[in-house]
């Protein structure tokens, strides 16, 4: 005995095959774009951590002068200090001349950067650093504690926190 089959049963098991291979492939891209986000999340945040760990460095090998190297969101430096890698500088202007470096750095390095450096109030010669970056989704938002500035709105932050070595 042979089963007939309906008029056009062969067309529809072969548009809910392609209906299923749609799916998976949307699936797949989907997956292939957040790898790409979570990716560019990951490099933001790479690059913030080495610009904080370039920059206490900075307060590091310059401990002395460590107030002239506070620093609030937004602030740009205005005076145009002496290039510090082309001739000997003091110091002071050595922590002028790091502080127009990273806002370069931030510039060039991390969309909208910004960067906060401040003292922690309750713990004597500890500093700490923001470094900022436009993110509309927020993906990476650190704590607040120690008193510390809270991460602008559409941003995300890594924070360092370190005592230059006096």
């Amino acid at each position: 005995m042979q089963l007939k089959h309906a008029p056009g049963f062969a067309m529809i098991e072969t548009l809910m095959a392609l209906l299923i291979l749609a799916f998976g492939v949307l699936g797949l891209l989907w997956m292939h774009q957040q790898a790409l986000v979570l990716q560019r999340q990951q490099l933001m945040r790479a690059v913030a951590s080495g610009l904080a760990d370039d920059f206490a460095e900075r307060m590091h090998l310059n401990a002395p002068q460590a107030a002239l190297y506070t620093k609030a969101w937004g602030a740009l430096s205005s005076n145009a200090g002496p290039d510090c890698a082309a001739t000997p500088c003091p110091r002071s202007a050595l922590a002028l001349w790091d502080l127009q470096q990273l806002q370069h750095t931030l510039q060039e390095q991390l969309p909208e950067g910004d960067a906060t450096v401040f003292a922690l109030p309750q713990n004597r010669d500890w500093w700490g650093i923001v470094i900022a970056w436009r993110d509309a989704n927020e993906t990476y938002r650190t704590d607040t504690t120690a008193a510390t500035p809270p991460c602008r709105t559409q941003m995300s932050c890594w924070r360092l926190f370190f005592k230059p070595i006096r």
